[in-house]
Order: C-alpha cells, then sequence, then structure tokens
C-alpha cells in the first residue's frame, strides 16, 4: 500500500508550494492547485525552469483570490473577480486551453520582476 508522507498544493504554477495536512479535491485535481499561472504577453506560459526566481514568491489562497508576496517583500492582491471577462488563449505543455488574464495593475506588478512575467492568467478551462 502506497504513503502519502507529503501533500503540496501550488497556487500558481512553479512559485512556491504550500505544504498541507489535507486537502480538498474534485475532478480537476487538489482545490487551489495551479488555478493561476504566469505568461508572456503571447500566453506562453512560464516556468521556473526558466526563471528559478518564482520560486521565491509566496502564495497565499483567499476565499476570493491570492495574495502574492515577493522575494523583495512587496506584495500583490489578485481577485478572481478582478479578472478580464474575456478568454484568452494559452496553453501548457501541448494542452490548449482559454484562460483569463488579470487585472492590468497585477501584470505590470509581476513585470518588474522581470519582463518575461508580463501577465497572471487565471481561471483556465479546458
Amino acid at each position: 500500500m502506497a504513503t502519502l508522507s507529503r501533500l503540496f498544493i501550488h497556487p500558481v504554477k512553479s512559485m512556491r508550494g504550500i505544504g498541507l495536512t489535507h486537502a480538498l479535491a474534485d475532478i480537476s485535481g487538489l482545490a487551489f492547485d495551479r488555478i493561476f499561472m504566469v505568461t508572456e504577453p503571447d500566453g506562453t506560459f512560464i516556468t521556473a525552469r526558466q526563471f528559478p526566481q518564482m520560486v521565491r514568491f509566496t502564495p497565499s489562497p483567499l476565499h476570493d483570490g491570492l495574495h502574492l508576496t515577493a522575494p523583495d517583500g512587496s506584495s500583490a492582491l489578485v481577485r478572481f473577480t478582478d479578472f478580464t471577462p474575456q478568454d484568452a488563449p494559452t496553453e501548457v505543455w501541448g494542452n490548449h486551453f482559454t484562460a483569463r488574464v488579470a487585472p492590468t495593475a497585477i501584470n505590470q506588478w509581476l513585470s518588474g520582476f522581470s519582463p518575461a512575467m508580463s501577465s497572471c492568467a487565471g481561471l483556465g478551462r479546458s
């Protein structure tokens, strides 16, 4: 029998994970796991393989979104209701889907750490 010794979620793909003692799951996976990602302007997703500094950002899930803390101590609040109502095409490892884009203020905040980290996408749909 397999034993689960540790459990982590990553609310933002490639950012620091959060250790859990228990989690809710549905058909899509664990609650709050990889519900956001950072993309380039064209919608191409970015990973910590390309930008290792991403793992130094700390996400904290909230009932209405996410609080992000950057390595320099600055932070930003990302609320689900602030995302654009229009879906934009994106892709992760060959899986194409649409996602909503975060507000300009969040995207500008992210791009201050790296020009490639220009957009936060979330609420993806298959």
